[in-house]
C-alpha cells in the first residue's frame, strides 16, 4: 500500500504488525495489539536509497538458524527428517530499482535480491501463493522474483505508461497494473488479456475482490480523484467502463475490501482528511447506474476538556481483522499510533469516537514508567555542582606568590596597540550565522522576522547560514523562497542568492528525496524561473524600443532649442509708434511719389531726343 506520494505502509499477513515509512525513510513497525513500537530502521540512503514500496512476505527456508544462516550438514549416515522454518520478511523496493529483504527477527536488511533489477524506483510489490514476488517500476516493466532462489526469473515491458500498483489474482493467474489505464497480463504468457479506462490520473491503491471461484473483482482509485471504482475481470477485451463506482469527499490514501458472511461487499478508505468511509454493497447491487455514496463514516475526535481537536485516521484493513465484521484501523500521527478493532454501525452514517490523543497516551505512559523506576538510571546524567570561589587553577610550572611581581608594559607598546595609523573602514567585516532568527522565523512563521533574515546580500553570511541549518528546515525554506519569488525584484534577487546557496549546501539531502519529491518541492520555484526567463525576451524588446523612442525625442529637442534661440534681442521704445506713423502717411505720399518719377523719366527722354537733333545738325553744317 501506499499513502501519499512520499509515505509506505502495510499491514502482516495477521495483522498483529504494521509497517510505516516516513518521509525521512525511517522504517517503524508497531504492535497492534499493545500499540508498542517494536522496531525502528534507518537505512544507508547514499547506498540503498529511501524505501518507496514494502509488502510483507513469508518465505520458507530449511536448514536456516535463528541468524539466518545455513547449519552445517548433517552427517551421511544420518538421514533425520528435514525441519522447515517460516519466517516473516519485509520486501522493501528502492528508488535505485533493488529488492531487499528486511528480517524482522533481526531487526535489518538480511538479503538483497539478484539480478538486472529495475532502472528506475520501485512503485510496488505484491506476493503469489507459490513465493513469487512481483514489483513494478517507473521504466514500464514488470519483474518476477524467486524468493525460494532470490534472484529474478523474468520481466516483460507494459507499454509507455508509468505503473504504480500491481494486483496478483490467484485463480486466474493474472496480474493487474494500474498506471493511468487498468491492465490484465496473464503471468503464464505475460500476454495483455483486458483493459479498463475510467479514470483520469494515476492509479495508485488497488485491491482484489473474490465473490465465488467464477467472479473476480478489483477495487482501484487514483491520486487524483475523490472515486473508488470496481472493475470485474472476466474475457479478453479493451477498453470497458466500471461495473461500479463509489464517492469519497476527499482523496483516498488507503483502500481496503472484504465479502462478509452474508455475502455483502465492504469497501473501507481513508481520506487525506483522516477520515474512514465504509460502504455495504449488495452482490446484485454491483452495477453502473449510478454512484454510490458511503454507507457510514467514522471519525475520530480527542477528548480533551479545552479543546475538541480531530485526530486523523492513518490506516485501515478489513482482511486483516482477526475478528469477523469488524474491521481493524489506526489514528494518530506518524510517530504515535494506536490501532483498535471496531464493529461498524451501519444503522447510523456518522460515528464519531472519542479518544486519547496517542501522543498524550505515550507521554503519560512514559512519566509512569519514571515514577516506577523503569527508566534506566545508567541513561541520567548528573552534573557536579562546582564553587568557582573554591576552584584554585595550577599551572605546571609553580611559582610563589611573593616573587610574582606586577608587570607593567611600557607607553610604547600601548601606542602601537592602539594602531592609531589605522585606516577606517580597512578591516573587512566578519560573516555572521543567522541560523537561529531564521529557524525561529520558519517555526513561528513570522513574516517580518524571516524578511529581515533573507534581506541579505553577503555571501558568507548566508553559506554559514545553510551550513548550520538542520536539515529538517530545508523543505519549510525552500516552501517560504518560493513565496519570496512571486513579489518584487528586490525579493527576487535575494531569494536567488539563498536558493543558490542552499542547493549547493544541502545537496546531499535533496538528493535523497528522489527525483518525484525533488520536483514537487522545486516545481514552482523553477516554473516561476522560466515565466519570468519566457517574458525576458518580450521585455528586452519593449526596453529597446522605449530607448529607440526617447534618445529621438531628445535629439529633436535639441534641434528646435538650437534654431528658435536669439543670440540678441533689442527693444526699441519708439519703434512702435514711428511704424504706426508710417503706415498712416504711407498712403498720401505713395502716388505723388509715383508722379515725379515719371517727370522725371519723360524730362530725360526729352533731353536725348534735343541733343540728338543738335548733333545731327553740328554734322550737316560740316559737310558743308
Amino acid at each position: 500500500m501506499a499513502l501519499g506520494q512520499q509515505h509506505v505502509l502495510g499491514f502482516s499477513p495477521n495483522g498483529k504488525l504494521f509497517a510505516f515509512i516516513n518521509d525521512q525513510g525511517i522504517l517503524r513497525i508497531w504492535d497492534t495489539e499493545t500499540n508498542e513500537l517494536k522496531q525502528e530502521y534507518t537505512p544507508n540512503l547514499q547506498l540503498s536509497g529511501p524505501c518507496t514500496a514494502l509488502t510483507w512476505v513469508i518465505t520458507t527456508s530449511t536448514g536456516h538458524n535463528a541468524e539466518g544462516k545455513k547449519a552445517k550438514k548433517a552427517r551421511k549416515s544420518h538421514n533425520g527428517p528435514s525441519h522447515d522454518t517460516e519466517a516473516i520478511y519485509l520486501a522493501l523496493g528502492t528508488s535505485n530499482g533493488h529488492i531487499s529483504l528486511y528480517s524482522y527477527a533481526l531487526g535489518k536488511i538480511e538479503r538483497n535480491l539478484k539480478g538486472e533489477g529495475h532502472s528506475g524506483k520501485v512503485t510496488c510489490l505484491t506476493q503469489d501463493a507459490e513465493g513469487h514476488l512481483y514489483s513494478s517500476g517507473e521504466d514500464c516493466q514488470i519483474i518476477k522474483w524467486s524468493l525460494s532462489e532470490e534472484k529474478q526469473i523474468s520481466s516483460w515491458s507494459v507499454g509507455t505508461e508509468k505503473p504504480y500498483s500491481i494486483v496478483y489474482l490467484e485463480i486466474s493467474n493474472n496480474l493487474v497494473v494500474g498506471g493511468r489505464q487498468i491492465k490484465v497480463y496473464s503471468v503464464a504468457t505475460q500476454e495483455l488479456v483486458q483493459t479498463f479506462t475510467g479514470h483520469t490520473s494515476d492509479i495508485n491503491l488497488m485491491n482484489s475482490l473474490v465473490l465465488d471461484e467464477s467472479s473476480e473483482y478489483v477495487v482501484s482509485t487514483s491520486r487524483m480523484e475523490r472515486i473508488i471504482c470496481i472493475w470485474k475481470i472476466g474475457k479478453k477485451g479493451r477498453n470497458k467502463n466500471a461495473s461500479s463506482t463509489l464517492i469519497m469527499e476527499d482523496v483516498a490514501h488507503c483502500l481496503t475490501c472484504q465479502v462478509d458472511i452474508d455475502r455483502n461487499v465492504r469497501v473501507a478508505s481513508v481520506t487525506r482528511s483522516g477520515v474512514i468511509h465504509m460502504y455495504l454493497i449488495a452482490v446484485e447491487n454491483i452495477k453502473p447506474e449510478k454512484p454510490i455514496k458511503p454507507k457510514l463514516t467514522i471519525e475520530v475526535a480527542s477528548d480533551s476538556a479545552t479543546v475538541i481537536a480531530p485526530i486523523p485516521a492513518v490506516s485501515v484493513s478489513l482482511q486483516h481483522s482477526s475478528r469477523p465484521q469488524e474491521l481493524i484501523f489506526g489514528y494518530g500521527n506518524k510517530s504515535f499510533l494506536v490501532f483498535e478493532h471496531l464493529t461498524p454501525n451501519f444503522t447510523e452514517k456518522l460515528q464519531v469516537l472519542i479518544r486519547t490523543d496517542p501522543k498524550t497516551l505515550y507521554l503519560k505512559r512514559g512519566k509512569l514508567s519514571k515514577k516506577d523506576g523503569k527508566a534506566g538510571d545508567a541513561q541520567k546524567t548528573i552534573t557536579p555542582i562546582v564553587n568557582e570561589a573554591d576552584v584554585e587553577y595550577k599551572s605546571s610550572a609553580t611559582v610563589p606568590k611573593k616573587k610574582l611581581k606586577a608587570v607593567e608594559m611600557p607607553m610604547e607598546s600601548r601606542l602601537q596597540n592602539l594602531n592609531l595609523n589605522a585606516v577606517a573602514g580597512s578591516g573587512a567585516p566578519q560573516a555572521q550565522s543567522k541560523v537561529q532568527l531564521l529557524v525561529q522565523a520558519l517555526h513561528s512563521k513570522d513574516n517580518v522576522l524571516l524578511r529581515s533574515v533573507l534581506h541579505t546580500r553577503d555571501i558568507k553570511t548566508i553559506q554559514l547560514t545553510l551550513h548550520k541549518l538542520p536539515v529538517q528546515y530545508v523543505g519549510p525554506l525552500v516552501n517560504e523562497l518560493t513565496q519570496f519569488m512571486q513579489k518584487q525584484r528586490m525579493n527576487v534577487e535575494y531569494a536567488v542568492d539563498w536558493l543558490k546557496i542552499l542547493v549547493q549546501t544541502h545537496s546531499s539531502q535533496l538528493m535523497a528525496l528522489g527525483s518525484e519529491d525533488l520536483l514537487n518541492k522545486f516545481g514552482p520555484c523553477i516554473g516561476l524561473i522560466e515565466h519570468r526567463v519566457n517574458c525576458l525576451k518580450e521585455l528586452s524588446k519593449v526596453a529597446g524600443r522605449l530607448d529607440l523612442l526617447i534618445n529621438q525625442i531628445k535629439r529633436n529637442n535639441n534641434e528646435d532649442n538650437l534654431n528658435s534661440a536669439n543670440v540678441l534681442v533689442y527693444e526699441d521704445n519708439d519703434s512702435s509708434d514711428s511704424e504706426i506713423e508710417d503706415t498712416g502717411e504711407k498712403s498720401a505720399s505713395d502716388d505723388e511719389w509715383d508722379e515725379d518719377i515719371e517727370e522725371d523719366v519723360e524730362n530725360m527722354d526729352q533731353d536725348d531726343e534735343d541733343n540728338d537733333e543738335s548733333d545731327a545738325d553740328d554734322a550737316e553744317e560740316m559737310e558743308t
